[in-house]
């Protein structure tokens, strides 16, 4: 019981954001991290705080996917527009549904094998993009439903978002790779007291802390922290887990080029996208893909510019290949 009701509420922990203007929330489609241990010092807060996680242990990996909600998920998280499974290396999932409307995400529910929490009476609001550092943080009510062994109690709490520091994260994967390079810091927390196995009262709160790079809004580096009570069962326990981007941040310096070579602009965007290239960049094809992984648009050449005033509202990637097999990624906001 005490396992399970830890791994359940280490699943509310995924969101995205960035330093610069925040224009996406969701990692890139099949982004690989590294599940880590070690020492995670993240005391410090606000402007030009800095961040050292040396001598990361892997013991893990997580992959993350992407698609447009089923028939049958509609039916049990309505309003869901977009799915995120994390899967490891083990093939165990995670799956967190979301809700999109224009640029304002909520948070519609999540499940594994073992537990299900269904905000269904009130979705849990992460916010309206773009986002900043500096900007208020905010406080939803939340409410629904957690099913375990056949057993389903209401909850009731809140969900707090605040972009609450920048700065310079350093980290080092044993034997693996490392990062070091200018980030955001967005923090999330939920507060939730529910009634457990009909008769326990229980409260739970679940800590997010996502760094984001500067450079290219890559999220590339979470951790989540669960503390858990309830009383009449004797659980009063904390968890932790980590994880470091894997794609297109340990061993920066293949990539480096590419991206410090590279801007779009204007962003959010409403009829045409610049594409701001260095001229030594030299540029196999510039694809468009929505949130679901599709392409939208795609150029077999260096481009300065992409129409794309017919695309819906909302988050799109631009990746730019190179002829050297460098990859670069960029989010924006379609208005």
């Amino acid at each position: 019981m005490k396992a399970k009701l830890l791994l359940f509420f280490c699943v509310l922990t995924t969101v995205t954001y960035g330093q610069e203007p925040v224009n996406n929330y969701f990692s890139s489609p099949m982004s690989n991290y590294f599940i880590v241990s070690g020492t995670i010092d993240q005391s410090s807060t606000g402007a030009n705080a800095v961040w050292n996680f040396n001598t990361l242990t892997q013991t893990a990996n997580n992959t993350d996917t992407f698609a447009a909600p089923t028939a049958a998920e509609l039916v049990d998280y309505p309003g869901t527009t977009q799915v995120l499974t994390i899967t490891d290396n083990a093939m165990n999932t995670n799956v967190v549904f979301y809700k999109l409307d224009g640029v304002t995400l909520s948070l519609t529910g999540a499940n594994n094998s073992d537990f299900n929490i269904n905000y269904n009476a009130d979705n849990a609001l992460i916010g309206a993009y773009p986002l900043t550092y500096g900007n208020p943080s905010t406080t939803d009510a939340i409410a629904g439903t957690i099913t375990t062994q056949g057993q389903t109690a209401t909850f009731t709490g809140t969900f707090t978002t605040e972009v609450d520091a920048y700065g310079i994260l350093g980290f080092d994967v044993v034997g693996e790779g490392s990062f070091s390079g200018g980030v955001t810091r967005v923090k999330t927390e939920q507060m939730i007291s529910f009634t457990a196995l009909g008769i326990y009262p229980g409260t739970a709160e679940i800590t997010s802390y996502n760094y984001y790079k500067d450079s290219d809004g890559a999220l590339v580096f979470r951790t989540s922290d669960a503390i858990i009570n309830i009383a009449g069962l004797g659980i009063n326990q904390t968890t932790s887990s980590s994880e470091a981007l894997i794609t297109n941040t340990l061993s920066v310096t293949n990539n480096g080029l590419a991206i410090n070579s590279v801007k779009i602009y204007p962003n959010p965007v409403e009829d045409f996208l610049n594409i701001k290239l260095d001229d030594e960049v030299s540029v196999r094809s510039v694809e468009i893909k929505d949130i679901n992984g599709r392409t939208v648009l795609f150029s077999q050449r260096k481009i300065d510019n992409m129409d794309v005033s017919h695309l819906q509202t909302g988050f799109y990637l631009v990746i730019i290949f190179t002829k050297n097999s460098s990859i670069t990624r960029r989010k924006f906001v379609k208005k």
